[in-house]
């Protein structure tokens, strides 16, 4: 399931003159350092040749397939790589991942923005929403080491002009993704991270693993039990009812607007309240008694569930 990574490999010994075998390939001279950098490309992956080693960057799937409809198992990249490292003379088993896509898409029933509006809060992370076919969940500030991405594959694609294979033209694919940049090892508590420790089985079912158990961290949108009635049995029952209804028929990103609107009052002098709130509405939302799983939520539960069968 790799889809766009980075590779560097280091010039920690004498290796060929490559720059022939990019596309358009063009220097560029830094006058401060005096540094003569190449950039180019090699079907539609990015090489750019420092002094200090190689850069790629690109989509593995693009390069093997026409498009990443088709996202690559631990054993297709195996097939990417051994391609790359042909086409650039070079055996790249030991370049350097520093960053890396991994993810696939769902065909689903109803269309993305249903699936969307169902995902809550996830732990550390911040929800972006920013229209009906994308949702992110990114850490705050500048450095980005961990995104998840959750958009209209469809779209997406049309937006990039890419052709989409017979059968997945009009189908409603929702895209689930796991961007990981920089510090690998440290992220993903590796020794070290390199273009053919992707097709490792072990490091591969742990990614499966990863992507799976991030994505049910995730608070969702339940149904309110059609005979909830039945469940009220104190001042406090009908309470949680109550509040599990509006909290059903409202956007996901309205406990955390209204967390953030406390914040900067600055109601609480002490952090932590806005936690034990933030737990106690989605208790409230997610209990047992009150709701039940919603069906397109279960529908997208039971996809990521099922992706650990093929690994």
């Amino acid at each position: 399931m790799y889809d766009k990574i980075k590779l560097f490999y280091p010039k920690t010994r004498e290796v060929p003159d490559i720059s022939k075998l990019l596309d358009k390939a063009k220097e560029q001279i830094d006058h401060e350092t005096g540094e003569v950098c190449t950039f180019g490309s090699l079907e539609g992956l990015k090489v750019s040749i420092y002094t200090g080693g190689i850069s790629i960057v690109g989509s593995l799937a693009k390069y093997l397939y026409p498009n990443n409809i088709y996202p690559l198992d631990r054993h297709t990249t195996a097939q990417a790589i051994e391609k790359l490292s042909d086409s650039l003379h070079l055996c790249l088993d030991s370049a350097k991942v520093t960053s890396m896509e991994f993810g696939t898409q769902f065909v689903m029933i109803h269309p993305i923005e249903s699936y969307l509006s169902k995902l809550g809060d996830m732990p550390k992370l911040l929800r972006y929403h920013f229209d009906a076919g994308s949702l992110y969940y990114k850490p705050r500030g500048k450095q980005q080491s961990k995104v998840f991405a959750f958009y209209d594959k469809r779209a997406d694609a049309a937006a990039k002009e890419m052709t989409l294979p017979i059968g997945f033209a009009d189908a409603n694919l929702l895209k689930y993704e796991m961007r990981l940049n920089g510090r690998l090892p440290q992220q993903l508590g590796v020794p070290d991270v390199t273009a053919s420790t992707l097709s490792e089985k072990s490091f591969y079912q742990m990614m499966v693993k990863r992507y799976q158990d991030n994505y049910f961290t995730i608070s969702k949108q339940n149904q309110i039990k059609t005979d909830v009635m039945n469940e009220i049995k104190t001042v406090s029952d009908a309470f949680d009812v109550f509040v599990a209804r509006l909290i059903s028929q409202s956007d996901q990103s309205q406990i955390a607007g209204y967390l953030e609107e406390l914040k900067d009052a600055g109601v609480f002098p002490d952090k932590k309240y806005y936690t034990r709130l933030k737990k106690k509405l989605q208790e409230v939302a997610t209990k047992a008694r009150v709701s039940v799983s919603d069906e397109l939520v279960k529908e997208l539960d039971d996809e990521v569930k099922n992706i650990g069968a093929y690994v």
